[in-house]
């Protein structure tokens, strides 16, 4: 993992990206005090929904993966964004 300043972040954002998108983890500091941390975001495996959902900040990817054994069914039918960012924002109120 590698660990960056805010200032120096700001100044090579794009080296510190690539380095994510490489499978690196980023702990940004401030002033020398870790406040953040970037990590890759590997979406292989979700559909295009989920995709859509995470890019825009409504669905956070799990951090692990669920053993094969688990299986969930698919959804009938198409079910919009909207409908489902309304259903995942009914079940985290209800935790």
């Amino acid at each position: 993992m590698g660990t960056v300043n805010i200032s120096d972040l700001k100044a090579q954002l794009s080296a510190h990206i690539r380095l994510v998108r490489d499978g690196e983890e980023v702990l940004v500091c401030d002033r020398n005090k870790p406040v953040a941390r970037i990590v890759p975001c590997c979406l292989e495996g979700h559909s295009e929904q989920e995709q859509r959902l995470v890019a825009r900040g409504v669905l956070m990817p799990p951090l692990k993966k669920r053993p094969a054994s688990v299986s969930w069914p698919e959804p009938p039918g198409n079910v919009s964004d909207e409908v489902m960012e309304q259903v995942w924002r009914e079940e985290r109120k209800s935790r």
